[in-house]
């Protein structure tokens, strides 16, 4: 028979699954306030509890005090024989007959509470601890150290019974004029056993609480920790768990493309769960559907030439098709991944345990892993399609490659990363920088993360050089694990790795050498590789590069630096539908001193901008009721200053060309999801510098 606890927790895991991925986020975030809540709660208990603890420390202190005095009054007293100091004796007793008056009211069934604070009102005690102490001996008394403080309390209660009898005793005799002072001697000796007995009882009655007092401090501080640990645990195992989601969902649907790229169109992919990802996997298997049942319509055709017709158009089809789903699926996962990411990196600043912060952090690397492999997809789909353009434009090599290094800074763990570049290089050609840097960028990325010590050694060198081109050999040498000489034309291979234990232990799609080799060989390049197990890698490229007559050289991109300019007095609309999507960008924009404003789509944008005044509008594209291009153009039609206002594009279309149409229709710039937030305030910091410089100018 099945464990009751095994079936709950299975269904628990379905419903999870099938919950949608923004829900999934809810579901964290909802855990993780009602952890906090119980957190804060019980450390508001403890507080006052502590409190009142210490309220009854204070109390006994008086009472001690006031018990002492009357002793010393009740001396005075008998020596002194005069009725003021009988009195003062009889006015120190006031302290604990209160305090009696309280022990004795909450002894009984259905204690009267206003009788039991006037007790403790007369013994002194201060009145915004009353109602503290009361509740600490009405919910607690039956716990073995308050019991035990409230039996030592009443032993305490009775012995001061027998000094107040003792007194009035002696004052009678007094009073009498009959008396003797070897009885007065007598009756103070008792007075004087009793004091000590007292002492004890007050002694015992400290030393009870003090010992319960640390014992609530112990199981307080326990409670806390638990609570601690499970709060961070809990999110960590959640994110884990979604993000692993994820990567399994998208696995199969990258894994089917692949099929169906090959022509079996008989390929469906699992449905793992409900969500973002499931419903891409339920319109994958439609697709495939439907393009096996278009190819058996193709087949039952009498025509060949026809059949032949139709089989072209059906495979134009398929890829037209396989490019908007790659596009689709990249918009997608993009959304729900900038949230992941983004809200990992804030969490990743709040979180102080060493451990909780390694935890984050490779859900951050998990998350920019499965960004890579989704890129990597991308430009593969890109270049089966025939629609890599490549460009020819100034590039300055030495500053390619000093920037691939400066970017590997972060990721190079304890090797040595040198490099050498032949003075035969001109400082200006003409190439693509962008197609460059990433085949470099993918070479050196690849050294490192096969190289567990050593170093990587780059060489650029002249190979060829004519009038009017050079040919440069590109080598990137690592130390690393090498390449067995058997799989070294295996690695350039579409989903291909040197072996099935490198990609269980360093991972990824086994895409970018493949990636790589198109991109060289499109440029009428060679790339070629020396290897052997266990003694590093070399790997060369050659590519051909027109000289260039100008002297002009091009500004590349440097590796973002984390900014330190404030955003205090910068009023930023952002316009964009996603919920979890607004609250990341809201956070991450104020933690840095930014005034923000939301609009759910550009309608809104529209009407909340001519309201107001805005220094700068951060506008998604892909929106309900009116979209970012149409918001934009509207704004740009204006007949006042608003028209001017800077506009960055934040999207999550990735496909080529999107850059280049956000601009084309009166945009400033563009980000894309997920975003780095660094990267963000630089662009809206030199836009607003623009802005002002060109104010002033005029």
């Amino acid at each position: 028979m099945a464990n009751p606890f095994s079936m709950v927790v299975l269904f628990l895991k379905k419903k999870l699954r099938d919950i949608t991925i923004s829900n999934k986020l809810y579901f964290t975030v909802g855990i993780m306030a009602l952890l906090v809540t119980l957190e804060v709660c019980t450390l508001w208990f403890a507080v006052g509890t502590l409190s009142s603890v210490r309220s009854m420390v204070n109390g006994e202190g008086l009472w001690s005090k006031a018990q002492k005095d009357a002793v010393y009054s009740l001396f005075v007293y008998a020596h002194s024989r005069q009725e003021k100091d009988y009195q003062a004796f009889r006015e120190f007793l006031k302290v604990p007959l209160g305090d009696n008056k309280t022990l004795l009211e909450l002894k009984k069934p259905n204690p009267d509470l206003q009788i039991a604070r006037d007790g403790f009102i007369e013994g002194r005690n201060h009145g915004d601890d009353v109602d503290g102490m009361i509740n600490l001996i009405t919910r607690f008394h039956t716990i073995s150290y308050l019991n035990r403080a409230i039996v030592a309390w009443g032993e305490a209660q009775k012995k001061m019974e027998q000094l107040i009898t003792l007194g009035d005793k002696l004052h009678n005799m007094i009073r009498s004029g009959t008396v003797s002072q070897q009885e007065i001697d007598k009756l103070m000796a008792q007075a004087n056993e009793l004091n000590r007995k007292l002492t004890i009882s007050e002694d015992d009655f400290s030393f009870t609480l003090d010992e319960g007092a640390r014992w609530l401090e112990r199981i307080v501080l326990r409670i806390l920790l638990t609570l601690s640990i499970t709060i961070g645990t809990t999110s960590i195992l959640i994110t884990i768990s979604v993000t692993r989601g994820i990567e399994r969902g998208i696995k199969a649907i990258v894994d089917g493309a692949t099929l169906v790229s090959k022509g079996l169109l008989d390929t469906r992919v699992k449905v793992y769960s409900g969500d973002e990802i499931g419903m891409l996997a339920i319109s994958f298997n439609q697709m495939t559907d439907a393009l096996e049942h278009s190819l058996h319509d193709i087949n039952d055709l009498k025509d060949k030439k026809e059949i032949l017709r139709r089989e072209k158009e059906k495979a134009e089809t398929s890829e037209k098709t396989k490019q908007l789903f790659l596009a689709k699926m990249s918009h997608e996962i993009r959304t729900p991944m900038n949230a992941i990411l983004g809200f990992a990196k804030l969490l990743e600043e709040t979180i102080k345990g060493k451990e909780e912060q390694e935890y984050i952090r490779i859900i951050i690397k998990s998350g920019d892993n499965l960004l890579v492999i989704l890129n990597d997809i991308l430009d593969f789909s890109r270049m089966e399609a025939g629609k890599i353009v490549f460009e020819s434009s100034p590039i300055h090599i030495r500053d390619i490659v000093h920037l691939n290094i400066r970017m590997m800074e972060s990721k190079k763990k304890s090797l040595e990363i040198a490099y050498s570049i032949d003075e035969k290089i001109p400082e200006i050609v003409l190439g693509d920088s962008v197609r460059l840097n990433q085949i470099l960028l993918n070479l050196i990325s690849n050294a490192i993360k096969f190289t567990e010590k050593g170093g990587v050694f780059i060489s650029v060198i002249c190979a060829e050089e004519n009038i009017d081109t050079i040919l440069v050999d590109f080598g990137v040498k690592d130390t690393g694990i090498g390449i067995p000489i058997e799989k070294q034309a295996k690695i350039f291979e579409s989903f291909e790795q040197a072996t099935n234990d490198t990609a269980r232990k360093f991972g990824g799609a086994g895409l970018g050498l493949s990636i790589v080799k198109q991109l060289v060989e499109l440029q009428k390049g060679i790339i070629f590789v020396n290897s052997q197990a266990g003694t590093g890698s070399d790997f060369h490229f050659r590519l051909p590069f027109l000289k260039s007559e100008t002297e002009t050289q091009t500004i590349l991109p440097i590796k973002t630096q984390t900014t330190t300019q404030n955003g205090i007095g910068i009023k930023i609309l952002v316009v964009e539908d996603n919920p979890i999507n607004q609250m990341l960008v809201i956070k991450v924009l104020k933690n840095q001193g930014f005034e923000t404003e939301v609009a759910e789509n550009g309608l809104i944008a529209l009407s909340m901008y001519e309201h107001n005044d805005f220094d700068i509008i951060l506008m998604d594209i892909q929106m309900p009721e009116m979209d970012g291009y149409e918001a934009t153009q509207k704004i740009r039609e204006l007949k006042t200053y608003k028209k001017d206002i800077p506009i960055i594009a934040m999207t999550a279309h990735t496909i080529k060309g999107e850059y280049e149409h956000c601009i084309e229709i009166g945009m400033d710039d563009f980000i894309s999801k997920p975003f780095d937030k660094n990267e963000l305030y630089k662009k809206i910091f030199e836009l607003i510098k623009n802005k002002s410089e060109a104010f002033i100018s005029r």
